[in-house]
């Protein structure tokens, strides 16, 4: 599966991903679910930028961080500092990085797409082994069944368009989707103009693996998970062929 450089756009991520507020929202949530089953440490795996993790710690959460993209991690790093928050950031693939034992691993905004079905199952392995006996894993990703209930934008579209001090921001789309791999084809234009100066244009293509609520099921269960709930991003109600991003709860088989 073909990957997205996050490095190329690692300075700008937070305005064009999280310009929504997406962040403390997305950190509510969690706080949420972690309040009612009693957690205390949390690790992060594919932190990116550090919303999630820097969110939680200011919730009170002993956290950990990690990213496979050192740029990104770098951003968090320094978010973090900036606010005096203590927070262990590593280097690690969501794959492969043991770095403890904790009573939630989250991994958030999608970053199991990135993975292709035998790469999800081996970071759920490893997931596993990062977690005490009872612990959460809480995900999100993108739902195929709302793809192929006609929730599928075929034609090109603007996803992002905003402006920070002297800079605006334009990004469009044009995906495919490939029902039968399971597989989105992204291929995002992304404009970058200061001023009224002639825009950086930054183009990507990459791949996103889709799953169905069943099928995810089907993969945690044998995986050693139990599915405790399913809902929208940030708890809203999930409907099978209406919700674009499904959350996955799952619990760890003690």
């Amino acid at each position: 599966m073909k990957q997205y450089n996050y490095s190329r756009i690692a300075k700008y991520y937070d305005i064009i991903e999280l310009g929504g507020g997406e962040g403390p929202i997305t950190s509510a949530f969690l706080d949420n679910i972690f309040r009612k089953n009693k957690i205390k440490t949390v690790l992060d795996m594919a932190c990116g930028t550090g919303a999630q993790a820097i969110g939680l710690a200011e919730k009170g959460y002993h956290v950990t961080a990690s990213d496979i993209n050192r740029d990104m991690l770098g951003i968090a790093k320094k978010k973090a500092k900036s606010k005096k928050l203590d927070i262990k950031f590593c280097v690690g693939d969501i794959r492969t990085a043991r770095l403890g034992k904790f009573d939630a691993v989250i991994s958030m905004f999608n970053a199991i797409g990135h993975l292709s079905e035998k790469g999800f199952e081996k970071a759920i392995k490893n997931v596993s082994a990062n977690l005490k006996d009872g612990g959460l894993f809480i995900f999100d990703i993108f739902n195929i069944d709302f793809m192929k209930s006609g929730g599928f934008v075929r034609d090109r579209f603007i996803d992002v368009a905003t402006e920070r001090k002297n800079l605006k921001f334009v990004r469009f789309n044009k995906n495919k989707m490939d029902l039968k791999s399971r597989i989105l084809k992204i291929n995002q234009d992304l404009y970058i103009q200061e001023g009224i100066r002639k825009p950086d244009i930054y183009k990507e293509t990459w791949d996103m693996k889709v799953y169905s609520s069943d099928e995810l099921k089907r993969i945690l269960n044998r995986n050693g998970f139990r599915v405790l709930n399913i809902c929208g991003l940030n708890g809203d109600k999930f409907v099978k062929n209406k919700t674009l991003n499904m959350v996955l709860i799952s619990k760890k088989r003690g």
